[in-house]
């Protein structure tokens, strides 16, 4: 059998039962010092009761210490009230709880039977109802430790029924019989209480797990287990907020380059292995000062508190790179990714969490655009080009695109025949405030604002037009936005235009980016065939430049690729370069795709790239951008006297 003192004995406690401890000892905080309280009173007035049939010792000593140690115990738990308990303190002032009640009820216990010895059948009849209802109020206020409650009605009870039945009289067995239900009663509703308050914990710690984990959830990123986007941004804002305007801190955007056509040619359950694998890599940089987040998709964050200079920060940017460079293997996949990383500084370049991500993003934005595969902090150049995007964004949202919008005219040239066989369409914008702007500059500013759409429509429609007066045999080639692609509607507005402009669609090129298939494939591909159904041609734009496959040439129906202008410019000081440029054709030659190679300046590489094989070809060599007002005189010119070799003479 288990002792009285068992339950308080120094133990593993599980979880729960830290949690019962805790709730046990919150509630005997409240309701000790009434308890005190009520055993006091019903000392005193037994003592008075007694005062002139007892010895003075029993009315005036013993009551005494009684309420003396009543009162101790009344301050000792009213200074406790205010203060905050772990669950093993909590166990060890349960346990002091069980010594000193059980100490107390003894004496108490003592001081009662001895009272009754002294009294009538009045007296002892009261002592009894004071002895039962003490008892009672003890087991509900300690019911929560049903040992303890049990204990006290043990020491009492029985000392009680054996007085009744050595004193005898008429009435002695049925008070002993009403003692007795009266124990069991309150051992029923004890342990009955006892069990209720367990349950209803056990409830309580159920619904607490349950919302630490739904918070986990909410906070968590259920494919690599990083905090996610909403927890990233919380503890960056709680971050910013203690290090106050003396801290300091960093925070980088990464995204991964490479990990779309991954996700497409093998699939997503490639993907995840991929993104579980790459943050597994970044989290080994996690810990200390520095948190690390998937914010969505293949983008990743962290940040870090500390002073670092521009070196240390480009260094971390480097070691994190070259973490995720590392190839990969699953099973028989072998595949590899690169990141590229924007950093911003607190409170340097932005003095809160918002403003400080929009810097780091725009850091890796310019890092993807010019040194992709490695790291950028963000600088006052980049904050000089980000205030004139939001001048361009707000002259675009109030420009007059009809007015301010032209198009100029670049050709196009077989290479062997060289005669012009089509012309590039080219968008110029001219805004009474800023001027002349370059499309590099606005095309993208126009496609994060979604405002490309009235830009292609008007475009495409002035391009068709003049496009309508060109000698049979000459194409008009267009370069259509990304966001063109993806937009159902978009496209559904560029077909219409097409189908009314009075242009045989058999004369159109439609120009696709390789960033635009990575970014979407399936949209892509989709939007390309409804293209294609009209009898427009297709051209995979910049070929080389991004992060496309042979998988998705294979699966496009494709009638040209475009070859980017940065190889031919390395053709002349590049073995390498001269390499990829005549590999690039003789991939087109056997698929049997049309070739055209941009950037064309000099003799010397049209002479390298019509020994290669090339088809067409396209460059200042050529031509640059006229207005649709001299496209004919550029007509007539190539066919009088057009041919390389009169031009360089």
């Amino acid at each position: 059998m288990p002792s009285l003192f068992e339950e308080w004995r120094p133990k593993p406690a599980s979880g729960l039962e830290r949690e019962l401890d805790l709730a046990r000892l919150a509630l005997l905080i409240t309701n000790l010092p009434l308890l005190y309280g009520i055993i006091c009173l019903n000392v005193i007035v037994t003592a008075h009761a007694f005062a002139h049939v007892a010895p003075p010792e029993l009315i005036y000593a013993a009551p005494a210490v009684l309420i003396s140690v009543a009162i101790s115990r009344v301050i000792y738990w009213r200074r406790r009230r205010e203060m905050i308990y772990d669950a093993d303190r909590a166990r060890e002032m349960l346990r002091s709880v069980h010594v000193v009640a059980i100490g107390s009820g003894a004496l108490y216990t003592a001081w009662t039977i001895a009272l009754f010895l002294y009294g009538d059948l009045l007296l002892r009849s009261q002592v009894v109802f004071t002895v039962v209802i003490t008892n009672i109020i003890c087991s509900f206020i300690l019911a929560q430790l049903p040992r303890v409650a049990l204990a006290l009605a043990g020491i009492s009870m029985p000392g009680f029924l054996l007085l009744l039945g050595i004193t005898g009289g008429v009435d002695a067995p049925v008070i002993a019989l009403d003692l007795t239900l009266v124990g069991l009663f309150l051992a029923h509703m004890v342990m009955a209480s006892s069990r209720d308050f367990e349950a209803l914990v056990a409830a309580r710690v159920r619904a607490v797990a349950l919302a630490n984990e739904n918070q986990r959830l909410a906070n968590t990123d259920s494919l690599t287990g990083l905090p996610n986007r909403r927890e990233f941004f919380q503890r960056l804002e709680r971050a910013i907020g203690a290090e106050g305007d003396q801290g300091r801190l960093v925070m980088g955007v990464i995204d991964l380059d490479g990990f779309k056509p991954i996700n497409d040619l093998y699939g997503h359950a490639i993907g995840d292995c991929v993104l579980r694998e790459c943050a597994a890599r970044l989290e080994a940089f996690s810990g200390g000062e520095t948190t690390i987040a998937r914010l969505g998709g293949d983008e990743f964050a962290l940040f870090i508190r500390g002073d670092f200079d521009e070196a240390d920060i480009l260094h971390l940017g480097d070691q994190v790179c070259a973490a995720i460079r590392a190839p990969l293997r699953f099973a028989d996949v072998h595949a590899g990714v690169s990141a590229s990383i924007g950093f911003a500084r607190f409170p340097h370049d932005a003095m809160d969490a918002h403003h400080l991500y929009e810097r780091a993003d725009y850091a890796l934005y310019f890092g993807k655009q010019n040194h992709r595969g490695g790291p950028v902090l963000f600088s006052s150049e980049h904050e000089s080009k980000m205030l004139l995007n939001a001048r361009i964004e707000q002259a675009l949202r109030k420009a007059d695109f009809e007015k301010e919008l032209s198009i100029q005219f670049q050709p196009m040239l077989h290479a062997e025949t060289q005669e012009i066989v089509a012309f590039e369409a080219l968008t110029r914008w001219s805004n009474p405030d800023l001027g002349l702007v370059s499309p590099e500059v606005f095309i993208p500013v126009a496609e994060a604002g979604e405002l490309i759409h009235i830009i292609t429509r008007t475009s495409l429609r002035k391009a068709l037009l003049a496009a309508r007066n060109w000698p049979a045999g000459i194409n008009l080639s267009f370069n259509i936005s990304i966001r063109d692609l993806a937009s159902q509607r978009a496209l559904n507005q560029v077909m219409m235009l097409i189908r009314s402009s009075g242009f045989d669609p058999a004369r159109l090129d439609i120009e696709v980016t390789e960033t635009a298939l990575v970014a979407d494939f399936e949209r892509a591909s989709a939007a390309i065939a409804q293209l294609k159904a009209m009898g427009v041609n297709i051209s995979l734009d910049d070929f080389g430049t991004g992060y496309s496959s042979l998988a998705y040439v294979h699966r496009l129906p494709l009638d040209m690729i475009k070859i980017d202008r940065s190889f031919v410019q390395e053709m002349h000081v590049s073995a390498v370069a001269r390499d990829i440029v005549r590999s690039m054709i003789g991939l087109c030659s056997n698929l049997k795709l049309n070739c055209v190679t941009e950037g064309v300046e000099t003799a010397e590489q049209f002479d390298l790239l019509r020994a290669f094989g090339c088809t067409f070809v396209q460059g200042y060599l050529f031509g640059r951008p006229v207005d649709e007002a001299e496209v004919a005189n550029v007509i007539a010119r190539f066919r009088s006297d057009g041919r390389v070799e009169a031009r360089r003479a």
